[in-house]
């Protein structure tokens, strides 16, 4: 099942849950300008404009920090179609982080995620590298805005968004700088199947179930890995289903409802997601790169993730980056009691300070003073 997005899913369903108390949603009147752009996507492939991404550009206030350039960052969200704030259980992420960094001298650019608010496109056969493709876009806007230094424009990603950091990096040196909160380090595969683990562990799941369910599911992905037939991938998600409610004979109905999950396992998305292992582009990156991710982060870990982006990182002999456990934190970077989903909308901090301060820190000595 497309586990991650099933959860991004889960939080932005939860924005009916009523929660309200977000005190750090920053309330205007704002000491800065905010300009509404839109963000031209071409086609990869024939140069030509497929849709533009509705945008928010935030310049730091001339009177405090002059009239620039400015050093400036775009912001990636995660899985799911998000708006440009990022918007989970009525918390506002990259509203936050924007705001932040802008108060400090330093300009974002914040998007809506295709065919979300002000942007157009479709997500029909979309691709993680066609997300990816979108925050570079990004990015060459921000890198050409008036009053922004083209040559200190980095990116920043969220999860999924994390990964794409890798992908752009890897593709463009005039990027400057790299920041992963949350990202992978290891193919999407990995990431879905340590996320289930997670999960079943913290649901009670005994041993025994997780280890049978899991080695059906590691087959499953090596499935779509290889691109193997519909069929074959089809036969193994049966033999979840079987394994997983104890089924013992295969009928019209299990066949059936495996065939139904199929595009959960493999549909276009799920298939470039699970092939795609961003350690490679990891590798090929030449700008300075920070790595944070929360200790109780439950759906992409940090041991997990980090451990991989350090190895790549290493292997290819790369010595600026820095990265960073916050022990405490989850997924969004809340502090935490058990890092899983439900607590997400309970929680009335949105982004922890000193995560805040690390990347503004992490910025102004890489970038912003040089």
């Amino acid at each position: 099942m497309r586990t991650l997005v099933v959860v991004v899913l889960m939080v932005v369903s939860g924005l009916a849950w009523g929660q309200a108390n977000r005190p750090q949603t920053p309330v205007g009147p704002f000491p800065y300008e905010s300009v509404e752009v839109a963000v031209p996507v071409l086609d990869r492939e024939t140069g030509e404009q497929t849709h533009t991404l509705g945008a928010t550009i935030t310049m730091p206030d001339p009177d405090a920090f002059g009239d620039g350039p400015h050093p400036g960052v775009v912001l990636m969200s995660g899985s799911g179609m998000q708006d440009r704030d990022s918007t989970v259980f009525k918390h506002k992420p990259f509203m936050v982080i924007a705001d932040y960094l802008t108060r400090r001298g330093i300009a974002v650019l914040r998007y809506d995620d295709r065919v979300v608010g002000d942007s157009t496109g479709s997500i029909e056969g979309m691709t993680t590298q066609d997300l990816a493709h979108d925050g570079h876009s990004a990015v060459m806007f921000m890198q050409s805005f008036e009053g922004i230094d083209p040559e200190r424009v980095g990116v920043m990603g969220h999860s999924e968004g994390g990964g794409h950091v890798a992908y752009i990096g890897a593709r463009d040196e005039s990027v400057a700088f790299l920041i992963s909160l949350a990202g992978m380090g290891v193919d999407g595969g990995e990431v879905l199947v340590d996320q289930t683990i997670a999960m079943y562990e913290a649901g009670g799941m005994d041993e025994a179930y997780i280890e049978g369910s899991i080695e059906i599911r590691r087959s499953i992905f090596d499935a779509v890995r290889e691109d193997r037939s519909r069929e074959e991938i089809v036969d193994l998600i049966v033999e979840l289903n079987m394994f997983e409610y104890g089924i013992e004979e295969v009928n019209d109905a299990l066949r059936k409802t495996s065939e139904g999950m199929y595009g959960g396992f493999a549909g276009t998305w799920v298939r470039s997601f699970v092939q795609y292992n961003p350690s490679d582009d990891w590798a090929r990156c030449v700008a300075p790169i920070l790595a944070m991710n929360g200790g109780k982060d439950f759906q992409v870990s940090a041991e997990l993730n980090l451990g991989g982006i350090r190895e790549a990182l290493d292997g290819a002999g790369h010595t600026r980056y820095t990265i960073v456990e916050l022990a405490g934190l989850n997924h969004l970077f809340q502090h935490a009691e058990s890092g899983m989903l439900p607590e997400y909308a309970t929680i009335e901090e949105t982004f922890a300070p000193e995560a805040l301060a690390i990347i503004e820190a992490w910025i102004r000595t890489n970038i912003a003073e040089n």
